[in-house]
């Protein structure tokens, strides 16, 4: 549940730790979580019963791992993308952590709270392109919805339906840990088997570092292809709207705020340019984080998500957001393009 106060913040820190345990697989010596683990893989299936509407295609978009595989960020450039293309699309936003999760359009002015930290940044983020955001549960409503909307719709966090398969099904990969700790909960983090992520999909979405090597991009997973983006860091942007440049950035001293799945890969990207870090605070994915008084950090360092739900702290340093984006390759929006032409 979310919440402001110390003791929710305490929580989240704890409940941080247990989300460590799964992405490191360090209960995989212990054998009921093994036995549990064994099970969770056992029943686990990406394919879920959704029903998908008659008047647009669907296009979902699906991590292997609970989290930190990139998907919604590549939701939001496809999106973007596109519409630049003159495409009509729309998007379905992850219902998670939203308490309002009746369905329905997601507005600018709705709270963090009502509506989940990705969708309200997904909703932001692509007004200026004029992509409608939905979410919702059943889904099948609020696909309907979008497909009311645009004739393309792109669902952030489905991989595959039944019983009609969605037009394009793509599996979203970490390239420096494609599978997580490899194991199910509560050994790994992985969402499911990984043949049965696999079958599901149509293709692989690797994610890879702009300042780290690429890997080949001949890379083959279970024979699906494989399309490779970068994922790109180029500084950061004050609440007051100045950009910040990488450069800059290496002589502050800065501190890390993160509610993330995985935010070592931040920190990382990070560090691979030269960006160092006085102070690191790290809360549940989702969870509502503070930026407390550190006289150490002349500002706290976020992602976009983050950035829809951060408290700011009396005295604090500022929060600024990291410019992340997603660079995708032209044939891979080309190709999802012809999708929305029919």
């Amino acid at each position: 549940m979310l919440g402001f106060g110390p003791q929710s913040l305490l929580g989240s820190r704890r409940a941080r730790v247990v989300a460590q345990h799964l992405e490191r697989g360090t209960w995989m010596r212990h054998g009921l979580a093994r036995a549990c683990s064994a099970l969770w893989a056992a029943t686990a299936n990406p394919v879920r019963a959704v029903d998908l509407p008659r008047t647009a295609r669907v296009i979902g978009i699906g991590g292997a791992t609970l989290g930190g595989a990139g998907k919604t960020v590549v939701v939001f450039e496809l999106a973007r993308a596109l519409a630049a293309a003159g495409e009509s699309v729309a998007v379905v936003a992850s219902a998670y952590p939203a308490r309002d999760r009746t369905p329905r359009p997601v507005r600018r002015g709705d709270s963090v709270e009502s509506v989940g930290d990705e969708a309200l940044w997904l909703c932001r983020a692509l007004d200026r392109d004029g992509v409608p955001v939905f979410l919702g549960t059943p889904r099948s409503a609020a696909l309907g919805l979008a497909a009311r909307a645009a004739p393309l719709v792109i669902v952030d966090g489905l991989l595959q339906s039944r019983p009609r398969r969605l037009a394009w099904s793509l599996l979203a990969l970490d390239a420096a840990a494609p599978w997580g700790a490899a194991r199910c909960p509560p050994a790994g983090d992985l969402r499911a088997r990984r043949d049965r992520l696999i079958d599901a999909c149509d293709a692989v979405l690797l994610a890879t570092d702009a300042a780290l090597p690429r890997p080949a991009t001949s890379v083959q997973f279970g024979g699906k292809t494989t399309i490779s983006w970068s994922s790109e860091l180029n500084g950061a942007w004050t609440p007051e709207g100045r950009f910040v440049p990488t450069a800059e950035l290496r002589r502050l001293r800065l501190g890390l705020l993160l509610a993330i799945a995985r935010p070592e890969r931040v920190a990382a990207a990070l560090a691979a340019r030269g960006i160092a870090l006085c102070a690191t605070e790290l809360h549940l994915d989702h969870a509502v984080p503070t930026a407390w008084p550190n006289p150490a950090v002349e500002a706290w360092l976020t992602t976009a998500k983050c950035a829809t739900k951060v408290r700011q702290k009396a005295g604090a340093p500022p929060v600024w957001t990291l410019d992340h984006r997603a660079r995708l390759p032209p044939e891979f929006v080309e190709h999802a393009a012809r999708f929305a032409r029919g």
